[in-house]
Protein backbone atom coordinates (compact mmCIF):
# COMPACT_ATOMS: atom_id res chain seq x y z
CA UNK A 1 0.00 0.00 0.00
CA UNK A 2 2.74 2.41 0.91
CA UNK A 3 4.34 1.62 -1.99
CA UNK A 4 1.72 2.05 -4.50
CA UNK A 5 1.08 5.37 -2.46
CA UNK A 6 4.67 6.42 -3.51
CA UNK A 7 4.20 5.26 -7.07
CA UNK A 8 0.73 7.26 -7.50
CA UNK A 9 2.38 10.34 -6.01
CA UNK A 10 5.83 10.13 -8.52
CA UNK A 11 3.79 9.78 -11.66
CA UNK A 12 1.85 12.84 -10.28
CA UNK A 13 4.91 14.85 -9.93
CA UNK A 14 6.43 13.41 -13.23
CA UNK A 15 3.27 14.42 -14.60
CA UNK A 16 3.32 17.77 -13.40
CA UNK A 17 6.68 18.56 -14.36
CA UNK A 18 6.10 17.47 -18.30
CA UNK A 19 2.89 19.43 -18.57
CA UNK A 20 4.23 22.55 -17.66
CA UNK A 21 6.72 22.44 -21.38
CA UNK A 22 2.95 23.18 -23.09
CA UNK A 23 1.12 24.61 -20.52
CA UNK A 24 -2.26 26.74 -20.81
CA UNK A 25 -2.07 28.00 -17.25
CA UNK A 26 0.53 27.45 -14.36
CA UNK A 27 0.20 28.30 -10.57
CA UNK A 28 2.37 28.61 -7.83
CA UNK A 29 2.36 29.70 -4.32
CA UNK A 30 4.96 28.99 -1.93
CA UNK A 31 4.40 30.15 1.99
CA UNK A 32 6.88 29.96 4.81
CA UNK A 33 5.31 30.47 8.38
CA UNK A 34 5.54 30.25 12.01
CA UNK A 35 3.89 31.41 15.17
CA UNK A 36 7.44 31.61 17.06
CA UNK A 37 6.67 30.85 20.35
CA UNK A 38 3.69 29.46 22.48
CA UNK A 39 3.02 31.33 25.40
CA UNK A 40 0.52 29.03 27.85
CA UNK A 41 -0.92 31.20 30.78
CA UNK A 42 -2.49 29.19 33.30
CA UNK A 43 -2.99 30.01 37.18
CA UNK A 44 -0.35 28.11 38.07
CA UNK A 45 2.12 28.90 35.96
CA UNK A 46 3.16 29.69 32.71
CA UNK A 47 5.48 28.10 29.71
CA UNK A 48 7.03 29.31 26.56
CA UNK A 49 7.68 26.73 23.77
CA UNK A 50 8.99 26.82 20.00
CA UNK A 51 6.06 27.05 17.68
CA UNK A 52 7.52 25.70 14.97
CA UNK A 53 8.21 26.64 11.09
CA UNK A 54 5.93 25.57 8.22
CA UNK A 55 6.86 25.87 4.66
CA UNK A 56 3.89 25.12 2.56
CA UNK A 57 4.19 24.43 -1.55
CA UNK A 58 0.88 24.19 -3.83
CA UNK A 59 1.48 24.06 -7.82
CA UNK A 60 -1.33 23.50 -10.24
CA UNK A 61 -1.14 22.74 -13.97
CA UNK A 62 -4.58 23.27 -15.82
CA UNK A 63 -5.55 22.50 -19.78
CA UNK A 64 -7.91 21.58 -21.90
CA UNK A 65 -7.46 18.08 -21.80
CA UNK A 66 -5.06 17.57 -18.41
CA UNK A 67 -5.81 19.15 -14.56
CA UNK A 68 -2.67 18.15 -12.35
CA UNK A 69 -1.36 19.40 -9.20
CA UNK A 70 0.52 19.10 -5.55
CA UNK A 71 0.55 20.51 -2.17
CA UNK A 72 3.74 19.49 -0.05
CA UNK A 73 4.16 20.86 3.84
CA UNK A 74 7.70 21.16 5.62
CA UNK A 75 7.18 21.07 9.19
CA UNK A 76 10.08 21.72 11.77
CA UNK A 77 9.10 21.01 15.56
CA UNK A 78 10.72 20.78 18.83
CA UNK A 79 10.00 17.32 20.44
CA UNK A 80 9.40 16.81 24.15
CA UNK A 81 13.15 16.05 24.29
CA UNK A 82 14.31 19.29 23.17
CA UNK A 83 15.40 17.70 19.88
CA UNK A 84 14.59 19.25 16.40
CA UNK A 85 12.19 17.15 13.96
CA UNK A 86 11.88 18.17 10.35
CA UNK A 87 9.12 17.05 7.96
CA UNK A 88 6.69 14.13 8.57
CA UNK A 89 4.80 11.49 7.19
CA UNK A 90 1.96 14.18 5.94
CA UNK A 91 4.76 15.49 3.80
CA UNK A 92 2.78 15.02 0.90
CA UNK A 93 -0.65 17.08 1.87
CA UNK A 94 -2.35 16.64 -1.71
CA UNK A 95 -2.18 15.54 -4.98
CA UNK A 96 -4.38 15.05 -7.82
CA UNK A 97 -4.64 14.47 -12.08
CA UNK A 98 -7.50 14.70 -14.34
CA UNK A 99 -7.67 13.70 -17.45
CA UNK A 100 -9.92 14.43 -20.08
CA UNK A 101 -10.13 12.14 -23.14
CA UNK A 102 -12.89 13.66 -24.65
CA UNK A 103 -15.20 16.89 -23.13
CA UNK A 104 -17.42 15.47 -21.75
CA UNK A 105 -15.59 12.85 -19.62
CA UNK A 106 -12.68 13.22 -16.94
CA UNK A 107 -10.36 10.56 -15.20
CA UNK A 108 -9.54 11.56 -11.73
CA UNK A 109 -6.63 9.97 -9.74
CA UNK A 110 -7.18 11.72 -6.21
CA UNK A 111 -9.19 14.17 -7.42
CA UNK A 112 -11.54 16.40 -5.33
CA UNK A 113 -14.35 18.91 -5.62
CA UNK A 114 -15.68 20.60 -2.86
CA UNK A 115 -19.33 21.43 -3.47
CA UNK A 116 -18.99 25.55 -3.35
CA UNK A 117 -21.82 26.31 -0.56
CA UNK A 118 -19.71 24.45 1.73
CA UNK A 119 -16.57 27.02 1.68
CA UNK A 120 -15.79 28.67 5.55
CA UNK A 121 -13.89 31.56 4.04
CA UNK A 122 -12.59 32.43 7.89
CA UNK A 123 -11.43 29.22 8.23
CA UNK A 124 -9.96 29.10 4.27
CA UNK A 125 -11.40 25.45 4.11
CA UNK A 126 -14.28 23.86 2.60
CA UNK A 127 -16.60 21.43 4.56
CA UNK A 128 -14.75 17.84 4.56
CA UNK A 129 -18.15 15.84 3.39
CA UNK A 130 -18.38 18.34 1.08
CA UNK A 131 -15.97 16.51 -1.40
CA UNK A 132 -17.52 14.38 -3.60
CA UNK A 133 -14.18 13.11 -5.65
CA UNK A 134 -12.48 9.74 -4.76
CA UNK A 135 -9.31 7.84 -5.33
CA UNK A 136 -10.60 7.06 -8.48
CA UNK A 137 -13.56 8.58 -9.88
CA UNK A 138 -14.97 9.84 -13.14
CA UNK A 139 -16.18 13.22 -13.96
CA UNK A 140 -18.83 13.42 -16.07
CA UNK A 141 -19.70 17.16 -17.97
CA UNK A 142 -23.17 16.53 -19.36
CA UNK A 143 -24.10 20.51 -19.87
CA UNK A 144 -22.28 23.64 -19.37
CA UNK A 145 -22.43 23.81 -15.44
CA UNK A 146 -23.13 20.68 -14.30
CA UNK A 147 -20.49 18.10 -13.66
CA UNK A 148 -21.65 14.68 -11.70
CA UNK A 149 -19.34 12.16 -10.43
CA UNK A 150 -18.50 8.62 -8.98
CA UNK A 151 -15.86 6.61 -7.52
CA UNK A 152 -14.07 4.59 -4.93
CA UNK A 153 -11.37 5.32 -2.14
CA UNK A 154 -8.67 2.90 -1.47
CA UNK A 155 -8.62 0.23 -0.21
CA UNK A 156 -12.00 -1.03 -1.07
CA UNK A 157 -13.46 -4.39 -0.81
CA UNK A 158 -15.93 -5.82 -2.81
CA UNK A 159 -17.32 -9.06 -1.43
CA UNK A 160 -15.24 -9.11 1.77
CA UNK A 161 -16.46 -10.11 5.10
CA UNK A 162 -16.99 -7.27 7.27
CA UNK A 163 -15.57 -4.98 4.73
CA UNK A 164 -17.90 -2.15 3.18
CA UNK A 165 -17.01 -0.46 -0.14
CA UNK A 166 -15.75 2.88 -0.02
CA UNK A 167 -17.82 4.84 -2.58
CA UNK A 168 -18.79 8.17 -3.02
CA UNK A 169 -20.77 10.51 -5.75
CA UNK A 170 -22.33 13.60 -5.90
CA UNK A 171 -22.90 16.37 -7.94
CA UNK A 172 -23.23 20.01 -8.32
CA UNK A 173 -24.91 22.71 -10.77
CA UNK A 174 -23.66 26.57 -11.50
CA UNK A 175 -25.87 28.71 -13.07
CA UNK A 176 -24.04 30.87 -14.76
CA UNK A 177 -22.26 32.99 -11.67
CA UNK A 178 -25.54 33.44 -9.72
CA UNK A 179 -25.95 30.61 -8.07
CA UNK A 180 -24.62 26.55 -7.49
CA UNK A 181 -25.84 23.93 -5.74
CA UNK A 182 -25.38 20.66 -4.92
CA UNK A 183 -24.81 17.53 -2.99
CA UNK A 184 -22.19 14.89 -2.11
CA UNK A 185 -22.25 11.48 -0.48
CA UNK A 186 -19.70 9.67 0.92
CA UNK A 187 -18.75 6.09 1.80
CA UNK A 188 -22.42 5.52 1.44
CA UNK A 189 -22.22 1.87 2.13
CA UNK A 190 -20.89 2.14 5.53
CA UNK A 191 -22.35 3.18 8.81
CA UNK A 192 -19.58 6.37 8.83
CA UNK A 193 -20.99 7.57 5.44
CA UNK A 194 -21.80 11.62 5.39
CA UNK A 195 -24.30 13.76 3.27
CA UNK A 196 -24.37 17.04 2.54
CA UNK A 197 -25.92 19.47 0.37
CA UNK A 198 -24.81 23.09 -0.36
CA UNK A 199 -25.85 26.36 -1.62
CA UNK A 200 -24.03 29.40 -2.69
CA UNK A 201 -25.16 32.40 -3.95
CA UNK A 202 -22.94 34.85 -6.07
CA UNK A 203 -25.14 37.01 -8.03
CA UNK A 204 -24.61 40.30 -6.80
CA UNK A 205 -20.95 42.10 -7.20
CA UNK A 206 -18.65 41.28 -4.38
CA UNK A 207 -21.30 39.11 -2.52
CA UNK A 208 -21.42 35.22 -1.52
CA UNK A 209 -23.63 33.61 0.33
CA UNK A 210 -23.00 30.15 1.48
CA UNK A 211 -25.28 27.80 3.18
CA UNK A 212 -25.62 24.38 3.07
CA UNK A 213 -26.43 20.92 5.99
CA UNK A 214 -24.02 18.31 6.67
CA UNK A 215 -25.42 14.68 8.01
CA UNK A 216 -22.30 12.97 10.31
CA UNK A 217 -19.90 15.76 9.66
CA UNK A 218 -16.96 17.47 11.48
CA UNK A 219 -14.26 20.19 11.75
CA UNK A 220 -11.60 19.19 12.98
CA UNK A 221 -9.54 21.87 13.40
CA UNK A 222 -12.58 23.17 15.91
CA UNK A 223 -13.83 20.19 17.60
CA UNK A 224 -17.09 19.86 16.02
CA UNK A 225 -18.89 17.16 15.00
CA UNK A 226 -22.63 16.18 14.25
CA UNK A 227 -25.26 16.85 11.78
CA UNK A 228 -23.95 20.57 10.91
CA UNK A 229 -25.90 23.42 9.63
CA UNK A 230 -23.07 26.01 8.00
CA UNK A 231 -23.60 29.44 6.94
CA UNK A 232 -21.05 31.93 5.55
CA UNK A 233 -20.77 35.56 3.67
CA UNK A 234 -18.04 37.33 1.92
CA UNK A 235 -18.29 41.21 1.05
CA UNK A 236 -15.84 42.89 -1.37
CA UNK A 237 -15.62 46.52 -2.03
CA UNK A 238 -12.65 48.47 -3.18
CA UNK A 239 -10.14 48.42 -0.03
CA UNK A 240 -12.54 46.64 2.27
CA UNK A 241 -12.90 42.54 2.43
CA UNK A 242 -15.69 41.34 5.48
CA UNK A 243 -16.44 37.90 5.96
CA UNK A 244 -18.01 35.51 8.47
CA UNK A 245 -19.02 32.03 9.23
CA UNK A 246 -20.59 29.75 11.51
CA UNK A 247 -21.16 26.28 12.06
CA UNK A 248 -24.19 24.88 14.48
CA UNK A 249 -24.09 20.79 15.44
CA UNK A 250 -27.87 19.30 15.83
CA UNK A 251 -28.36 15.83 16.63
CA UNK A 252 -25.24 14.63 17.37
CA UNK A 253 -24.05 12.46 20.29
CA UNK A 254 -23.18 13.90 23.71
CA UNK A 255 -19.60 14.21 24.45
CA UNK A 256 -16.82 16.46 24.51
CA UNK A 257 -17.19 17.86 20.92
CA UNK A 258 -18.07 21.48 20.65
CA UNK A 259 -21.63 22.42 19.27
CA UNK A 260 -20.41 26.12 18.07
CA UNK A 261 -18.38 27.32 15.53
CA UNK A 262 -18.07 31.05 14.19
CA UNK A 263 -15.09 33.33 12.76
CA UNK A 264 -15.46 36.76 11.41
CA UNK A 265 -12.92 38.82 9.34
CA UNK A 266 -12.49 42.37 8.19
CA UNK A 267 -9.44 43.24 6.01
CA UNK A 268 -8.36 46.70 5.10
CA UNK A 269 -6.14 47.88 2.11
CA UNK A 270 -4.69 51.64 3.38
CA UNK A 271 -2.81 51.72 0.49
CA UNK A 272 -2.17 49.62 -2.71
CA UNK A 273 0.70 47.49 -0.38
CA UNK A 274 -0.32 48.30 2.95
CA UNK A 275 -3.25 46.29 5.16
CA UNK A 276 -4.30 45.13 8.40
CA UNK A 277 -6.83 42.47 9.30
CA UNK A 278 -8.88 41.54 12.53
CA UNK A 279 -10.19 38.29 12.96
CA UNK A 280 -11.50 36.63 15.58
CA UNK A 281 -12.80 33.05 16.62
CA UNK A 282 -15.89 31.17 18.84
CA UNK A 283 -16.83 27.94 20.17
CA UNK A 284 -18.66 26.46 22.76
CA UNK A 285 -20.35 23.44 23.91
CA UNK A 286 -23.64 23.98 25.61
CA UNK A 287 -23.34 20.96 27.71
CA UNK A 288 -20.25 22.32 29.60
CA UNK A 289 -20.81 25.70 30.89
CA UNK A 290 -16.80 25.91 30.81
CA UNK A 291 -16.10 24.89 27.27
CA UNK A 292 -15.94 28.14 25.61
CA UNK A 293 -12.87 29.02 23.70
CA UNK A 294 -12.52 33.07 22.03
CA UNK A 295 -9.31 33.61 19.77
CA UNK A 296 -8.47 37.08 18.48
CA UNK A 297 -6.19 38.25 16.16
CA UNK A 298 -4.55 41.56 14.71
CA UNK A 299 -2.36 41.28 11.76
CA UNK A 300 -0.42 43.33 9.35
CA UNK A 301 0.66 43.13 5.88
CA UNK A 302 3.13 44.28 3.24
CA UNK A 303 2.77 43.62 -0.74
CA UNK A 304 6.28 43.60 -1.66
CA UNK A 305 5.72 43.43 -5.43
CA UNK A 306 2.85 41.33 -7.30
CA UNK A 307 5.05 38.28 -6.20
CA UNK A 308 5.90 38.74 -2.73
CA UNK A 309 3.74 39.23 0.42
CA UNK A 310 5.14 39.30 3.95
CA UNK A 311 2.98 39.99 7.50
CA UNK A 312 2.62 39.47 10.97
CA UNK A 313 0.71 39.85 14.08
CA UNK A 314 -0.52 38.93 17.41
CA UNK A 315 -3.19 35.74 18.27
CA UNK A 316 -4.48 35.42 21.72
CA UNK A 317 -6.47 31.99 22.77
CA UNK A 318 -8.59 32.28 25.78
CA UNK A 319 -10.61 29.56 27.64
CA UNK A 320 -11.86 30.02 31.22
CA UNK A 321 -8.54 27.93 32.43
CA UNK A 322 -5.94 29.25 29.96
CA UNK A 323 -4.58 31.54 27.96
CA UNK A 324 -2.79 31.29 24.68
CA UNK A 325 -0.09 33.82 22.96
CA UNK A 326 1.66 33.51 19.93
CA UNK A 327 2.60 36.08 16.91
CA UNK A 328 2.19 34.26 13.66
CA UNK A 329 4.12 35.49 10.72
CA UNK A 330 4.88 34.55 7.22
CA UNK A 331 5.92 35.19 4.09
CA UNK A 332 4.38 34.19 1.30
CA UNK A 333 5.16 33.92 -2.68
CA UNK A 334 3.20 33.21 -6.07
CA UNK A 335 3.30 33.19 -9.80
Amino acid sequence: MIKSKKLVIVAALCAFTAAISFAQEVTFENKLSSSIVNINITDDNTETAFAGIKNEAKAEYTSEKLDVGAKLIIDVNQEDDNSLAIGSDAFVDDYFIEYRPISLLGIGFHKGYNVAGSFLPCLDSEIEASNFGSDFGLFVYPIDGLVISGGIDFITYFGKEDKTPLVNFGAEYSVGETIAFGAAFRNIASDDRTIGAYTSFTGVEGLTLNAGFTYNGEIEDFNISGNLINAAVVFEKDALGIAADAVFAVGGDEDEANELYTAASVNYFFTDAFFANLYGNFTNDFDNEDAWSVGISPTAGYVINEHNTIGGGVFVNLTKTAKTINFPIYWKYTF
